[in-house]
């Protein structure tokens, strides 16, 4: 039986640049004739988006807003931990874990989404997530990998999770490395980010003043995060379409 049978396939992510790269590449349209965070739709209803905010606040706009959906799928930007992690680099999670709670992929999305992105020759690891409750850089949560290793770090697939398994509904964070501890800015990145995650304008125009060479290498993120988010949206979509019968 297919396992979008019942439902969309409900894909969460928290900020708008993550919805828009995902909405433009999946030919999704805004649904206007709801109320809760913005919703998108495919033409067929097998897949659904929320862009619902970040963190727990985030998550629990998101879970408030489910309705019936066949999976769901935690996906948008990470933090990649440790020397292997490269920008771009998709993140499948085999689990997501927040202080001592840790909740396990549903085995079929897992082996589809791994499967899918063989198939199209991305680069992919699978791994654990750690869920924070505040911004961290990827520097800051390679020192985290003492509680056990970690592949990323995001705010949100936890707490979707822990309301995916509540409520029996298959569980998958898939999710694309925007940054890692080699940029020359990890140590120091959070401190032009805002608790929800979005940039400082102020902070970031006065880092860039005291560190120039740093705009060259922000230029090539900004570059390589569309590519990856188009590497994301094949793999969600080969992903969807392996839940096909």
């Amino acid at each position: 039986m297919s396992r979008l049978a019942h439902g969309p396939a409900t894909i969460i992510v928290a900020l708008g640049v993550e919805a828009a790269l995902l909405v433009k590449h999946l030919g999704l349209r805004r649904d206007r004739n709801v109320d809760g965070p913005p919703r998108y739709r495919d033409g067929g209803d097998r897949i659904l988006l929320l862009q619902a905010g970040m963190g727990a606040r985030g998550a629990a706009r998101a879970v408030a807003s489910l309705g019936t959906p066949s999976v769901l799928l935690s996906a948008g930007f990470c933090g990649g931990v440790g020397s292997e992690v490269d920008l771009g680099d998709l993140v499948v999670a085999s689990q997501v874990i927040r202080h001592a709670e840790s909740f396990a992929a549903d085995p079929f999305l897992l082996e589809t989404a791994t499967g899918a992105a063989k198939a199209i020759g991305l680069p992919f690891h699978v791994g654990t997530i750690l869920t924070v409750d505040e911004v961290m850089t990827a520097g800051e949560a390679a020192e985290r990998r003492a509680d056990g290793p970690i592949v990323a770090v995001d705010m949100e697939s936890a707490y979707l999770a822990e309301a995916a398994e509540w409520r029996g509904i298959p569980f998958l964070a898939i999710r694309v490395v925007s940054d890692t501890a080699a940029e020359p800015w990890a140590a120091r990145g959070s401190a032009f980010l805002a608790s929800d995650g979005r940039l400082k304008p102020m902070a970031v125009a006065a880092s860039l003043l005291r560190h120039p060479s740093w705009i060259p290498p922000m230029l090539h993120l900004a570059s390589r995060l569309r590519i990856a988010t188009r590497h994301l949206a094949r793999a969600i979509h080969a992903l969807v379409q392996g839940l096909r019968p």
